[in-house]
């Protein structure tokens, strides 16, 4: 018993899934992980040639580098550094996250509990 409430406890920790996703309003209705990683990098402003604005989670902006671009925070200080002009995306938490999806159909982004968009991508 005390083993199933350790592991449920992990789980709830940070081991859920990040899921990507953007405005209803949009028009895009998948997207390839390596679109994502050059849009959350700044190579590029668009997917599909449908322009997007990536927003980084606050609550979940580490593990999302973590675990789908491959970054350390370390690394992505040094890659913003190195490129200039690139600006990493606005931070805001998930509730603001929800306001600027619903006014602006080129919002993208992360949450580990739901935004109030479509599902584009999941991260295990």
């Amino acid at each position: 018993m005390r083993v199933l409430l350790f592991l449920s406890l992990l789980l709830s920790l940070g081991f859920s899934d990040i899921t990507i996703m953007i405005s209803k309003e949009n028009k895009l209705v998948s997207v390839k992980k390596s679109e994502i990683i050059d849009l959350y990098l700044k190579k590029t402003d668009n997917i599909q040639g449908v322009k997007v604005i990536p927003i980084d989670n606050k609550n979940s902006y580490k593990e999302f580098y973590r675990k789908f671009i491959k970054k350390t925070p370390k690394q992505l200080r040094a890659y913003w550094i190195k490129s200039n002009k690139k600006r990493p995306p606005k931070r805001l938490s998930t509730a603001e996250i929800n306001k600027e999806m619903k006014k602006n159909a080129k919002i993208i982004s992360y949450a580990k509990n739901s935004l109030s968009g479509k599902v584009l991508f999941r991260i295990d």
